[in-house]
């Protein structure tokens, strides 16, 4: 029913300039239209459609692998079925749309059982098609009709990572971000899965993150509908990170992060909590009772760990009275101080940040985009 919903959305292009946007209601079209002629059995008028909206927004493909008895005719005939997806790709093998299929059902039906078969055949086509393309450039160019000019090295490339992702084989997959990245140094989408994966598997640190996710936010329009996970991890390397910025800045990201939220869910439909993306949820964790802490007295706290300049929570002296290093605090092993007494009179402030602090260096979660 989700799947069926999403094919009577209404045009995102009138609620935002987004050219992602826009992408998305013209794939929706070609989709839809692409699907009338396959229901009628003209297949060759149908591929090119079809596969042209996949490239130019993958999204916009509905796809099911077999249809229940729950659904009716009338919606059958705006979603792609196993079935007909082959018999769409049978239908002339030596097209370029025929490669695009084989791409659509090893990304649909890669992770079922003998799937990992339809990942090695569309990695092999996507080879084929680049060497093509790198043989007749002119393929790539925005005015050919060859698959309105969607055929791209760079969107096959990101097609490939993807199904190495599938694969396990990340390593590859970082490869041809780059690649891709190399063709275009402003495909936004490339850097900003690479950006992801960087993070999510600790392949590079915060400070390359960080700046990484700030090219993204820069190069992205306001309401691109990955902005909310550039913010939630500018959050994360911020609270992580202190020579990032302080926990003001790290809650302004987060406060970022929430508003490209709700502007997600306002141009493209509302979402359940467990459908956020995991870096969203994971800095909402992160964040969880923060937002009545002490801002002035955080700022001086090292959050996750990071090495900083030693200075007493309380009263900003370095040392102790006798010259000796400051003492930690215990529970959060983040603040410090140069007596006890200092300790005592700033509880009642730092209690609440202690907590956020301790949960923090208890549970720093992984995650994986």
């Amino acid at each position: 029913h989700d799947i069926i919903s999403k094919t009577q959305q209404e045009q995102l292009s009138t609620k935002t300039t987004d050219q992602q946007a826009a992408d998305y209601d013209e794939a929706n079209i070609l989709f839809a239209n692409g699907m009338t002629d396959a229901c009628a059995g003209d297949f060759d008028a149908a591929v090119p459609q079809i596969t042209t909206a996949y490239l130019l927004d993958g999204r916009s493909v509905k796809f099911i692998p077999k249809f229940t008895d729950d659904i009716d005719a009338k919606s059958k005939n705006s979603i792609l079925d196993g079935e007909m997806l082959m018999a769409l790709i049978h239908n002339d093998t030596t097209t370029f749309g025929a490669d695009i299929l084989h791409i659509i059902l090893a990304m649909h039906l890669g992770a079922a059982p003998g799937g990992q078969q339809f990942i090695a055949i569309a990695m092999v086509r996507i080879d084929k098609l680049i060497t093509y393309i790198e043989d007749h450039p002119e393929i790539e160019a925005p005015n050919c009709p060859v698959l309105g000019g969607c055929l791209t090295r760079k969107a096959l490339l990101y097609q490939k990572c993807t199904l190495r992702m599938a694969l396990g084989d990340y390593k590859g997959a970082m490869k041809d971000l780059t690649n891709a990245l190399k063709i275009d140094e402003f495909y936004t989408q490339a850097r900003e899965s690479r950006a992801c994966v960087w993070a999510g598997r600790n392949l590079k640190d915060d400070a390359t993150v960080h700046s990484e996710f700030l090219r993204i936010i820069s190069e992205n329009h306001v309401d691109n509908r990955g902005n909310e996970v550039a913010y939630a991890f500018l959050a994360i390397t911020t609270l992580g990170n202190s020579s990032l910025g302080t926990f003001r800045d790290a809650k302004a990201w987060h406060d970022k992060m929430l508003a490209a939220s709700k502007r997600r869910d306002e141009i493209y439909g509302k979402r359940r909590q467990d459908e956020l993306p995991p870096a969203v949820k994971s800095a909402k964790r992160n964040f969880l009772g923060a937002g009545n802490v002490d801002i002035a007295g955080v700022e001086r706290i090292s959050i996750g760990g990071e090495k900083t300049k030693q200075v007493c929570l309380k009263c900003g002296a370095k040392t102790f009275a006798d010259g000796g290093r400051l003492s930690k605090c215990i529970r959060c092993k983040s603040a410090y101080y140069c007596s006890r007494e200092c300790q005592v009179e700033d509880w009642k402030d730092h209690k609440q940040l202690c907590k956020v602090l301790k949960k923090d260096l208890q549970m720093k979660p992984k995650i994986v985009n």
